[in-house]
Formats: structure tokens, C-alpha cells, sequence
């Protein structure tokens, strides 16, 4: 009776086992599903979102040739706040280290050459309307590399809450070789080390404290900027 009881208890338990391990991967399979419905979710949403920045530029580039200098200011700064969005999900995504790599690849390069046109950008608009900003081209490498990137991504991001519209910064990975564009930039600045930013055209190698980039933005503006009168 005693080995019939015992019996009893270990086909109930393996059978309790069996039950378990079964649910724990049908759970795994809606849990996949559901990852892989979120992929697809957000490369589509990425997608738009860059087909959209492809025909903002190419709409303001044909209000600069109009010298509709209103027109443009107010589409510009919009288009900006747009790829300031995409590079938070685009830093979302690169955390999410189950996500495609190869969708990754495609949706760096995208954000790189989208950040690129608009500093270019950013230089015609500022030739043509005369707006009155400064645009900064931040270089940075990975940690390893380059362990001072944390602290000046800290530091532009903090002068970029405080300039706001009046300050534009972009950002590129200096070791996304897969982009021509990184090369040629790293060679027409000479750029050696990280972190590298060019200031309208100059290139300040090495990292560069707060105090110093007010220095050198500061007297680059036409009319008095809030922050600069406050500092001085």
C-alpha cells in the first residue's frame, strides 16, 4: 500500500513537473511573440519617422532657396525636436540587447546621416536667415576608448537644456565605420581622439569642461543669450 501511495506521488509530481514545463514555454512563446510584434512596432514607426525627416529637409531645403526665413526657423526647430525623440528610442533600442542587430545597423546609420543633414543644414539656414545659433558635432567612442565621453555627453546635454533652441548639438559614434561620411568628417578635422568637438568648423580635441565651451560659444552670438549674461 505504502510503495502504491509512494507511486501515486511521484507520477502526480512528475506529472505537476511535465505541467510546468509546458506552461513555462508556451509563456516563453507569447512572451517572443509579443517581443517580436514590438520589433516590427517600432521599426515601422522608425521607418516613417526617417521618411518623414527626408522630406522636411528636402522641403526646408527648398524654403532656404526661397530665403522664406520664418517658414524655415519654425520648420527647423521642429525637425530637430523630432530627431531628438528618435535618438531617445533609438538609445532604447540599442539597451534591448535581444533586439535584431541587424535592424539596429540599418536604424544607426539612418539617425547618423539624419543628424548630419541637419548640421549641414543648420549651417545654410545660419548663412541664409542668419539665424543666431551654434551647432556643436560631438565625437565620442566607447568607454574603453574613451573614458572621458560620459562626463562630456553629461556636460553638452546640460548646456543644451540651459542654450535650448540656440544651442544644436549632434552627436556621432566616432567607431561606426560602416558610415563613409564618420571617415571623411575624421579626416578633414584630423580628429584623433575622443572626445572631439567641432565648434563652427574648429575642432577641440580632448574633453573640454563646461566653463570652456561657454568661452567659446558665447562670443559667437549676434545678440545677448540669457545663460552667457547670466554666467559672465
Amino acid at each position: 500500500m505504502v510503495r502504491e501511495l509512494n507511486k501515486k506521488r511521484y507520477f502526480i509530481a512528475a506529472l505537476l513537473t511535465l505541467f510546468i514545463f509546458i506552461l513555462g514555454i508556451m509563456l516563453g512563446l507569447v512572451i517572443e511573440g509579443k517581443r517580436v510584434q514590438y520589433i516590427e512596432s517600432v521599426n515601422r514607426i522608425e521607418k516613417l519617422d526617417y521618411s518623414s525627416l527626408q522630406l522636411q529637409y528636402a522641403y526646408i531645403d527648398q524654403l532656404s532657396q526661397e530665403k522664406n526665413c520664418d517658414a524655415v526657423s519654425k520648420t527647423f526647430e521642429s525637425s530637430v525636436k523630432s530627431l531628438i525623440e528618435t535618438s531617445g528610442r533609438l538609445e532604447n533600442y540599442e539597451q534591448n540587447a535581444n533586439l535584431n542587430k541587424e535592424d539596429l545597423h540599418t536604424l544607426k546609420r539612418e539617425y547618423i546621416l539624419a543628424q548630419l543633414n541637419y548640421w549641414l543644414l543648420a549651417q545654410r539656414t545660419k548663412k541664409i536667415c542668419n539665424n543666431d545659433m551654434v551647432a556643436i558635432l560631438y565625437f565620442y567612442s566607447t568607454d574603453k576608448e574613451c573614458p572621458d565621453c560620459g562626463e562630456q555627453a553629461f556636460i553638452l546635454t546640460y548646456l543644451k537644456n540651459e542654450f535650448k533652441d540656440k544651442l544644436l548639438i549632434f552627436a556621432l559614434d566616432s567607431t561606426y565605420t560602416d558610415e563613409p561620411m564618420i571617415e571623411m568628417l575624421k579626416d578633414q578635422y584630423e580628429i584623433s581622439r575622443y572626445p572631439t568637438l567641432i565648434i563652427e568648423n574648429h575642432a577641440f580635441e580632448g574633453f573640454v569642461s563646461k566653463d570652456r565651451i561657454i568661452e567659446i560659444i558665447c562670443p559667437m552670438y549676434k545678440e545677448d543669450v540669457d545663460y552667457c549674461i547670466d554666467y559672465n
